[in-house]
């Protein structure tokens, strides 16, 4: 059987998390079990399989200068930050168990998009740029979903924006758009604490994945 694993990695680097990333693949892969990482990174850009040079703004000279570190790595999506308060979850699982990995990521939406309106934002799954953003006229990525099937087992995942500076956003393209980026502490008008989020996370995350799958007929 089957179980799955929520482990707090806490504040780490993007490096830190690649290593425990493949350690947890390897964990999955041997023994079937499925894990969720919870965890902010220190500031750093990655770059996605759909990273056009033009999404990047500033060199890796630049970004250094800044404290930004700079990667580029194997998931869907193109470039996004990571920063302290924004919650980074990574999902290792069999993504045959969801009859694949479109159907994973769809839970992943939902379960992030049901975890910021739960702390009432209106707020919607944008099919084309997969991702929650505000429901306004003028949308605001708030969460973006970029993943990984390697050898049938998952890697990376989601990232909300909670509470952190926007200043690292101004170094790329988010994502391959040119619509702003927001925080649900922005939209709030409040401080949202990481941690209110991260229970709530753990909590409907893990009920989405543990749903049967639906067998056609």
């Amino acid at each position: 059987m089957t179980d799955w694993y929520v482990i707090d990695l806490g504040t780490i680097s993007y490096k830190k998390g690649l290593e425990l990333q493949q350690e947890y693949w390897q964990k999955a892969v041997d023994g079937e079990d499925h894990y969720i990482l919870l965890l902010e990174h220190t500031p750093v850009i990655t770059l996605g399989r759909r990273t056009e040079p033009e999404h990047l703004l500033l060199n890796e000279e630049e970004l250094k200068v800044q404290g930004i570190d700079l990667y580029k790595v194997n998931r869907g999506g193109s470039a996004t930050y990571h920063a302290p308060g924004q919650l980074v979850g990574y999902i290792i699982c069999k993504s045959s168990r969801f009859g694949g990995i479109h159907e994973l990521v769809t839970r992943v939406l939902n379960s992030i998009q049901q975890v910021i309106s739960d702390f009432e934002i209106n707020c919607v799954i944008d099919p084309e740029n997969p991702g929650i953003w505000t429901n306004s006229d003028t949308p605001r990525k708030l969460a973006a979903v970029g993943m990984q099937n390697k050898h049938g087992y998952t890697l990376h995942g989601f990232a909300i924006n909670v509470h952190l500076p926007l200043t690292g956003f101004s170094a790329i393209v988010p994502c391959g758009l040119t619509l702003p980026v927001s925080t649900m502490s922005i939209e709030l008008g409040k401080i949202i604490r990481i941690e209110d989020v991260k229970t709530k996370t753990r909590k409907i995350l893990l009920q989405e994945l543990t749903k049967k799958v639906k067998k056609n007929i």
